[in-house]
């Protein structure tokens, strides 16, 4: 069979609370020609019984279900392996589109092929869809200077919405994919920003849902291992440290002019100067791990929404 033009990854654990109607927002699109692929990360609840039914009834579902819980991180990498389409989307059980959201995102993208990304405008909903008022800076790059770009991505540590748009899946496939660390999402985007440009469709077609089970509502270090990395419970985790080596290793592999490279590299350590409270918290954080021999313990309930 020949393979759709886009291909939406969908990785779930426990996420029968709005997995059907965000599988129903993604359905309903104008834009037709995808595979829908949810990836079931073991989900104890009704997460399995919705995603069959939606596979036995329209073809254009995949329902696939993990063995284990291989965490968050694993998942997400998995449905992005298993594209063969031109275009990739992640999303995520608790968001919706508006019905326009791929239709708009593709035309985008096939006029100009210099973008790697094309997302569009994002609106905040809660618990019952109802609007908050959430302010979102957006990652509307269209610099010709890839340097400018990733300099952006360095400075910046707003929403990252832009990883659920649509992505040309050769460009990702350049990347690392997605860490097993919290705000792994910005090596990821510092990595684009190299290969293309972001453009972000003016119309609010990303309705992005706050909520208590979300992992940007949950910022503790515990839960935030679990969710990424649950079969590693005795990990020692650094996830600013991991993100400023990880945007470093970025800078020294780009095909730059030195002085490009150079100016990227203080503009890192600028920042790291900025947060030096926050990531010597996470130093003296580790060392009391050690020290004391502390574990995480596994939440078996979680959702995995972002």
């Amino acid at each position: 069979m020949e393979a759709p033009r886009v291909t939406i990854g969908l990785p779930v654990y426990n996420g029968e609370r709005f997995l059907g109607e965000t599988i129903e927002s993604i359905l309903c699109q104008t834009f037709t020609d995808f595979l829908l692929v949810l990836s079931d990360n073991c989900s104890t609840d009704r997460t399995c019984e919705i995603c069959q039914a939606y596979a036995d009834k329209d073809e254009r579902v995949k329902y696939v279900r993990q063995a284990t819980n291989v965490g968050a991180a694993e998942n997400y990498n998995w449905a992005f392996k298993e594209a063969r389409s031109e275009f990739f989307k992640w999303a995520a059980a608790d968001d919706l589109l508006g019905p326009d959201f791929l239709r708009r995102c593709i035309e985008v993208l096939d006029g100009d092929p210099s973008l790697v990304i094309a997302y569009a405008k994002a609106r905040f909903i809660d618990t019952d869809g109802k609007p908050l008022e959430v302010r979102d800076l957006g990652w509307h790059l269209v610099s010709e200077w890839p340097a400018e770009r990733l300099a952006y991505v360095l400075s910046h540590g707003h929403w990252c919405n832009v990883v659920f748009g649509v992505i040309r899946r050769e460009a990702l496939a350049r990347t690392s994919l997605i860490a097993d660390y919290p705000g792994q999402d910005y090596r990821l985007l510092g990595e684009l920003a190299l290969i293309g440009k972001f453009y972000e469709v003016p119309a609010p077609l990303f309705l992005r849902r706050l909520h208590q089970g979300a992992s940007s509502q949950n910022t503790e270090l515990d839960w935030q291992l679990e969710f990424f990395t649950p079969q590693k419970e005795d990990r020692i985790c650094l996830p600013r440290w991991s993100r400023s080596i990880d945007h470093a290793r970025t800078i020294a592999g780009a095909d730059l002019p030195l002085r490009d490279k150079l100016r990227l590299e203080r503009i890192l350590l600028r920042e790291m100067r900025w947060k030096r409270d926050k990531l010597a918290g996470e130093v003296r954080s580790a060392l009391r791990q050690i020290v004391l021999g502390n574990t995480r313990h596994g939440r078996s309930s979680k959702s995995h929404s972002h």
